[in-house]
């Protein structure tokens, strides 16, 4: 088997913040929004319960989609629905620690899915990995199996879920299932996201329930910051972004982490050493570091021979760069110009440049075709103010 296939076994520095008591830090106006639902006519039960996710505007944090597409997508037609709490990035524990804390709304939401699916099997997925939890991941949680996902980073869907074959499944985040649960039987809109904090400048890690809208800043603030970092992520610690502006940047149904590190600025951006560990420990079989100088040179012909398109995102090739390069950032802007939204990385690559034209001895960028402008339905007016819905 080749070795790229098994991914890389991280140090998972999950607690203190996994075993502590989950936190609101919510909005008194918006944590009291309520739904309407006496207008509510509908036919059946699945649909009540489709229509009724998308009043509450669930957004499912895994994948950013909104969770009333996904249920009419799979209605009467999925054999199994499962329950996602696999946080298999470092510091993160913004799924499975709800799962843990409030398993009866996740095993309500998992049943609501399953009559909306027309089936009876159900599931819960954790990521077994993980060495230093003070609490036990038990083997049912409100007597629904546990499947433990082994293996190193990134656990990816295709060897989470190989066992179940072509079997029609829906896989939904914890954190949606629970809104989704409150949403039925207490009638609230979603206005909140769980999301963990974390990072040696956070004087006191934690996962909170966070209102919609806040910023970061107000987040760090609300954990307390012990030094000043140097860097603030937001997301996940392997594909999270690096973020400046923490006064302006909001809190959006996928931030599933905000990071706060002071890092030592002497041990970046050494030149590369060509020891080739970027190659091993990518899941796709790329080889990251010719990408990577590829980049750097600007030689864009060379992206076509090692496929940067197959790049997941997972950011392993950064993790174990012993000179501490950006590489993964590389690989995604090889990968955005082989898609043809080079448009995109050039804008990256020069952000203090409003010019369009390319540099002398540089190839001019392919323009990708603008799409169409899809025609706007009724419902969508429900979904303005939610931008990062799909």
């Amino acid at each position: 088997m080749p070795m790229f296939s098994k991914g890389i076994v991280l140090s998972q520095h999950k607690e203190p913040a996994f075993s502590k008591p989950i936190l609101r830090f919510v909005h008194p106006q918006t944590d009291s929004l309520k739904l309407d639902l006496k207008k509510l006519t509908v036919q059946s039960k699945q649909e009540a319960i489709i229509e009724i996710a998308r009043l509450a505007r669930i957004v499912d944090e895994r994948d950013g989609k909104l969770l009333y597409r996904k249920l009419k997508k799979c209605q009467g037609k999925a054999k199994i629905v499962i329950a996602d709490a696999l946080d298999d990035e470092p510091y993160v524990s913004s799924r499975i620690a709800p799962l843990l804390q409030m398993g009866e709304e996740v095993a309500d939401g998992l049943d609501l899915c399953c009559t909306v699916a027309g089936c009876q099997e159900k599931s819960i997925m954790v990521y077994k990995m993980i060495t230093d939890l003070e609490a036990r991941i038990p083997r049912t949680i409100q007597k629904i199996k546990v499947m433990r996902v082994r293996g190193g980073y990134p656990a990816s869907q295709e060897r989470r879920l190989s066992h179940l074959g072509d079997t029609p499944r829906l896989v939904v985040g914890v954190g949606a299932l629970i809104h989704l649960a409150r949403a039925v039987y207490q009638q609230k809109q979603q206005s909140t996201v769980f999301l963990t904090v974390a990072g040696n400048c956070v004087s006191s890690p934690m996962n909170l329930e966070v209102s919609l809208g806040m910023t970061v800043m107000q987040v760090l603030e609300r954990c307390g910051l012990s030094q000043q970092p140097t860097r603030v992520v937001c997301g996940g610690s392997m594909t999270g972004v690096s973020i400046m502006d923490t006064e302006n940047t909001l809190v959006t149904h996928t931030t599933r982490a905000i990071l706060a590190f002071r890092e030592n600025q002497r041990d970046a951006h050494y030149n590369c050493i060509g020891c080739g560990r970027c190659e091993q420990v990518c899941p796709s079989g790329l080889n990251p570091m010719y990408i990577h100088r590829f980049v750097q040179t600007h030689y864009y012909k060379g992206f076509s021979l090692f496929d940067p398109q197959l790049c997941i995102g997972c950011g392993t090739c950064s993790y174990i760069c012993p000179s501490k390069l950006e590489v993964s950032s590389s690989v995604a802007k090889a990968k955005a110009y082989v898609l043809g939204d080079s448009a995109d990385t050039q804008e990256e690559s020069e952000p203090a440049t409003n010019s369009s034209k390319p540099e002398q001895g540089k190839p001019a960028p392919k323009q990708s075709p603008r799409p169409k402008e899809a025609r706007q339905s009724p419902e969508d007016d429900l979904l303005k103010d939610l931008p990062n819905a799909q």
